[in-house]
């Protein structure tokens, strides 16, 4: 169902809703009313998911402060019309990013009229520090909240609540993960607030600052703004009712879906481009010089090599190792004999060029696709073309030795030969996924080509190729650009342009990982392509949530022009562009209001088939106290869930032979053993930065030597070292729960099986390991099961399965201790599983886990959610 279609039902139901009362009083009182009921909540349920679903899309409003003049200034003012009146306590909830002109300002004022009480919430930097002084205007400063500014700008966005206790007149400010501040304030219930963001009246200085997710209220009332329009100065609510204004405001969902053109750059030598996540800057260069733009700042450098580069430039392939902090540059092919380097590196930190390979494949491989593979520090190729031949090999650089490789087998499905093919690894099984290109079965350009539109999984450590699925494309070809981002594993981003017209445009596309269905995302880019060495690159910054696009395009394959461009995560559609109301949706109303009521129709038919049907009662589901679990080892045992604890072969325990650093040496290696392991120089960068490298290397040393010699205590597992590489080698008769659970979910096991929450009920996962080198580890396998989890909460419900439902909410809340969508719907299973008398139980539990990790109590009483998960 489109989005716009949804926003406008939402919009048009929140209007009829005395239509609705009409309309349940005209039902015959001899059908079924809760089925209808049932009905009707399920499509408000569907309404709401999608609207729950459209807050991952860009969202929010970007405002032009003090660096342009006043009447440019941006300000958005809520409620000035009609302003809300809460009693008691309401809290005004926002999130917030912040500016990089290093502007300064009044971020927002809320003014009462009845009382003559303003306050406002200012924002400076001083020496480093972002401060936000939370002032009563006119008399006094009430709170003063300073945080490191780097630490904010990592965190791109960050939350801030204002908290208003009318009854104990005080006020509570919270920015970021800071410490709640709390102040005394002359303020009275009740309380009408006009709030307003950036200038406002007479306070014209005003920060470049963006503002998300607004809301206002508290549980008896609350007003949402999904700031999701794209056009226009009105602000509307949830549910399309115009509650503001805005002047002066750019609407950042147009992020996620213009490109934004950033700079542009010129070689007039070949030349080679490639992006760097990690400093958030693309680096440009030819042999005498580099160009560095700065994504976040928009700041250009250039800088003039010392001595040039060692190699001979043609296409400038290129990647980034960030182990080393170095960018590797690479060619495979020249037309005239050459016997120089084929592989040099640049030193970002001091830029001086390093020699690492003279290694030549005389193998001219045009458009071919490339990934780095960090954890064994190799470069992948497939593919590519030169001297009338299309490739299908599997090529690898190691930067170890220094030498290209072939595997001596290709396993699985084949691969045709092809050029303009790209590649990218998925974030969630770390496989490598090559999509479609130009080429033939021969191999042989006089054969003719064809267009692929297809899709491989490849497993690096094995070779092992698998194909996922072609799709027939009959018309509008086109050829992917270089890099395939899978931040998920539902879908693959690419970018496809025609290669056979001089001047076109690319578009980004995103096809299903499973079935190959897509979608075309975003607006278009021009692009040049008439020369061999003219391509573009796609990257994704998972932290700054952008995708980065560059454009190099050469005109007589030596100089070149280098165009960047970025795109808000995740992309839009341009129905999605103006979905929301106030973003042209008015225009198509009467269409809208057609297919509702040709909806409603369809409803009526099938409430009456619905009330048709004989009765029967529900039945009742008991809800088992503990589900049959299986047996366990007693011997050769590690268990990473709750307490680090080990078992040897005779299942005594030895975990006191492990010591904070052992433990850290075992559960690195583990955690990457999935694939080739972790190299030597990664595991002392992790545990021994500070260190002289001699000294690191010793204490290495020292714990791997230590650790085997506890480990010599079990049966089954060992720690190998190859390659450069350290791994855990399990056999069968030793155990893992870690290693266990990853088995069983890469296998497709049920969540709710007896194994899978027998190893959960242990408790949290690294239980009091806080390191912050386990945090990704942490959050892979959490999210991972959370993600399991929600889905099976969701089936449940569907299928009316009230046990399955309340072991899935009551171990989705071992992972995450205050998920409130688990309360809920373990509330609700016990509800209908007429088991009201453990949910206090349940309740309770959430409760105290919420106030020992969050610092303050839950929010509403067992009341308030039972009344609210019943009704």
């Amino acid at each position: 169902m489109p989005l716009i279609f949804l926003y406008n039902i939402s919009y048009l139901c929140n209007k009829g809703y005395k239509l609705y009362i009409i309309f349940m009083t005209m039902i015959n009182r001899n059908m079924c009313i809760y089925r209808i009921q049932f009905f009707l909540f399920y499509l408000l349920f569907l309404m709401m998911l999608q609207a729950v679903s459209s807050r991952a899309y860009a969202q929010g409003i970007r405002f032009t402060g003090s660096s342009q003049p006043i009447e440019k200034r941006t300000s958005a003012t809520f409620f000035s019309d009609a302003a809300p009146t809460f009693y008691d306590l309401f809290a005004i909830h926002f999130d917030l990013q912040l500016p990089n002109d290093r502007t300064m300002g009044y971020i927002v004022r809320i003014k009462e009229e009845n009382q003559g009480s303003i306050f406002n919430l200012h924002y400076d930097e001083e020496e480093g520090q972002a401060v936000f002084r939370l002032n009563e205007e006119g008399k006094t400063s009430l709170i003063t909240t300073r945080i490191p500014l780097e630490y904010l700008i990592e965190r791109h966005w960050f939350p801030i609540l204002l908290e208003y206790d009318l009854r104990g007149g005080k006020i509570k400010l919270q920015i970021a993960n800071a410490a709640p501040q709390f102040a005394s304030v002359q303020i009275e219930s009740p309380y009408s607030p006009n709030i307003t963001f950036g200038r406002s009246d007479y306070m014209i200085d005003v920060p470049s600052f963006s503002l998300r997710n607004f809301r206002v209220g508290n549980k008896v009332k609350e007003i949402s703004f999904p700031l999701r329009e794209s056009e226009g100065n009105k602000l509307h609510n949830a549910s399309g009712e115009v509650m503001g204004k805005v002047t002066n405001g750019t609407w950042l969902l147009n992020d996620a879906y213009h490109w934004h053109r950033h700079t542009e750059m010129h070689s007039s030598t070949p030349s080679g481009a490639t992006y760097d996540p990690k400093r958030k800057s693309i680096y440009y260069f030819n042999r005498d010089s580099l160009g560095i733009y700065e994504i976040q700042t928009g700041v250009t450098r250039s800088i003039r090599f010392l001595t040039p580069c060692p190699m001979k430039l043609k296409l400038g392939n290129s990647f980034i190792d960030h182990e080393e902090n170095r960018l590797y540059v690479y060619e495979t092919y020249y037309e005239e004999p050459y016997t120089g380097p084929t592989v040099v590196s640049l030193d970002l930190d001091d830029f001086s060029w390093r020699i690492e390979s003279s290694d030549y494949l005389q193998r001219e491989l045009n458009h071919h696709a490339a990934y780095f593979l960090p954890d064994s520090r190799r470069l992948l190729l497939f593919g590519g073309y030169g001297n009338m031949v299309y490739s299908n090999d599997l090529l690898f650089y190691n930067l170890t030795d220094g030498n290209w490789s072939k595997p001596e087998t290709m396993r699985g499905d084949s691969i045709l030969p092809r050029y303009f093919t790209s590649t990218g690894r998925s974030e969630v099984n770390q496989k490598i996924y090559i999509f479609g290109g130009m080429g033939n079965e021969s191999g042989q350009h006089i054969v003719g080509r064809k267009y692929f539109y297809d899709l491989y999984m490849l497993d690096p450590t094995t070779g092992k190729t698998t194909k996922l699925w072609d799709v027939d494309r009959k018309e509008n070809f086109f050829v992917p650009a270089r890099g395939l981002v899978i931040p998920d594993s539902n879908w693959i981003y690419m970018l496809g342009y025609p290669e056979h017209l001089t001047h076109s445009f690319i578009k980004l596309r995103r096809f299903a990982i499973h079935d190959g269905q897509y979608e075309e995302l975003g607006d278009s880019i021009p692009i040049y392509s008439d020369k061999i060495s003219t391509h573009a690159n796609l990257y994704f910054d998972p932290h700054l949530k952008k995708l980065i696009a560059l454009v190099q395009e050469s005109d007589d394959d030596i100089r070149s022009t280098l165009t960047v461009y970025s795109l808000d995560f995740p992309a839009i559609s341009e129905s999605q562009l103006y979905a929301f109301p106030g973003s042209g949706t008015q225009k198509n109303i009467g269409f809208y209001v057609f297919v509702l009521a040709l909806g409603g129709l369809c409803i009526g038919a099938l409430v009456y088939k619905i009330s048709r049907r004989p009765k029967q009662p529900e039945s009742v589901v008991a809800l088992p106290d503990e589900p049959t679990l299986p047996e366990q080892p007693q011997t050769n045992c590690i268990y990473l869930f709750g307490d680090f604890t080990v078992l040897d072969r005779r299942g005594m325990d030895i975990s006191h032979l492990f010591s904070a650093r052992l433990q850290q040496v075992f559960c690195l290696v583990l955690f990457h053993s999935s694939n080739t392991g972790i190299s030597s120089n990664l595991l002392t960068h992790l545990l021994w930065p500070d260190k002289p490298k001699d000294k690191a290397k010793t204490s290495r040393g020292v714990a791997i030597n230590n650790l085997r010699k506890v480990l010599s205590e079990l049966d089954g597992i060992e720690i190998i070292y190859e390659e450069g590489h350290y791994r855990v080698l399990f056999e069968s008769i030793c155990y893992c729960d870690y290693w266990r659970l990853k088995e069983l979910l890469t296998q497709g096991a049920d969540v709710l099986s007896p194994e899978i929450l027998h190893i959960l009920e242990r408790g949290e996962f690294l239980l009091g390991m806080d390191d912050p080198i386990f945090d990704k580890s942490k959050y892979d396998i959490e999210s991972m099961l959370i993600e399991r989890f929600q889905k099976c909460i969701a089936k449940s419900r569907e299928d009316k399965n009230w046990s399955s439902l309340f072991r899935a909410a009551d171990a989705l809340l071992t992972i995450d201790a205050v998920n409130e969508l688990a309360l809920e719907q373990g509330l609700y299973a016990l509800y209908k599983g007429k088991l009201e008398s453990r949910a206090t139980i349940f309740y309770k539990r959430f409760a105290e886990n919420y106030r020992r990790l969050m610092g303050e109590d839950y929010a509403y009483t067992f009341e308030d959610i039972w009344q609210r998960t019943i009704q």
